[in-house]
Formats: structure tokens, C-alpha cells, sequence
């Protein structure tokens, strides 16, 4: 379920990415790689408060600024990941068709990356406490009582 509303978010990311990028390229005619950079991160703020009011509302709510720059951080890699996909495939598939491409890699990563570092419990895991150990049981079992 998790990762559905981190793929709704997404789509709301996305679409305003992709839009911003196809006006940039195909509108005002700039490369591809520095429209990348401009309409990816115009989604990073939103993104951010939207998956921590959304998706990830039941992970460990402290410390919104650390989060913030630990998403900051992530998104940044997830650019640096989008920007070389676009930049290697464009020349070879036209600009759109290497966004697409791009944004597949760098939801992968984002998802990962939120799910794991950002979000986490404090835990470390996606369960809401630690895993109780098992306890043993008493025997009714006389032969082994020291007798």
C-alpha cells in the first residue's frame, strides 16, 4: 500500500515535471539536460511534504527539518540520476521519450531511499515495533525437574 501512495504522489510529481520540462525543451528550446534540472526540482518540496503528510505519516514524525535535508539529499541523487539518463538517451531517442526513461530510474531510487533512510522507523524497519522474542514455554514435564 505504501508504495501505491508514494506512486500517487509520484504521478502528481511527475505530471508537473514532465510538463515543465516539455515547455522548456519544446517551448523555449532549452537542452535537455538543464530543463531536467529545473522542472525535477521544482517537485522536491512537494513532494517531500506530501509523502511525510501521506504516505509515510505513520513513520516516526520527529524531526521534520533533518528529514527534509535527508530528502533534499536523496532527490538530489535521484536528479543527478534522471539528468544522466536524459542527457545519455536524448540524442538518441528525442528528448521525451528519454524523460520517460529517466523518470522510471529515478522513482526506483526515490522510492528506495525514502522507504529506507528518510522515512524509516526508528526501528529500521517497516514494522511498528521491534520483533518480540519467542518465549518458552514451562513443561509440565516432571522427568528433567532436578529429582
Amino acid at each position: 500500500m505504501r508504495a501505491l501512495k508514494f506512486g500517487i504522489v509520484g504521478i502528481a510529481n511527475t505530471a508537473a515535471d514532465f510538463a515543465i520540462f516539455s515547455l522548456l525543451t519544446l517551448g523555449a528550446r532549452l537542452a535537455p539536460a538543464g530543463a531536467n534540472v529545473i522542472s525535477y526540482s521544482c517537485g522536491i518540496g512537494l513532494s517531500f511534504f506530501l509523502n511525510r503528510g501521506w504516505t509515510f505519516r505513520d513513520r516516526n514524525p520527529g524531526k521534520p527539518a533533518a528529514r527534509f535535508a535527508a530528502f533534499a539529499v536523496g532527490s538530489l541523487v535521484g536528479l543527478l540520476l534522471s539528468t544522466a539518463v536524459v542527457a545519455w538517451l536524448a540524442p538518441h531517442w528525442g528528448p521525451l521519450p528519454a524523460k520517460g526513461a529517466s523518470i522510471a530510474a529515478s522513482f526506483s531510487w526515490n522510492y528506495l531511499f525514502s522507504n529506507l533512510v528518510v522515512f524509516r522507523n526508528a526501528t529500521g524497519g517497516d514494522r511498528a515495533g521491534p520483533v518480540p522474542a519467542p518465549q518458552r514455554v514451562p513443561s509440565n514435564d516432571q522427568s528433567h525437574d532436578g529429582r
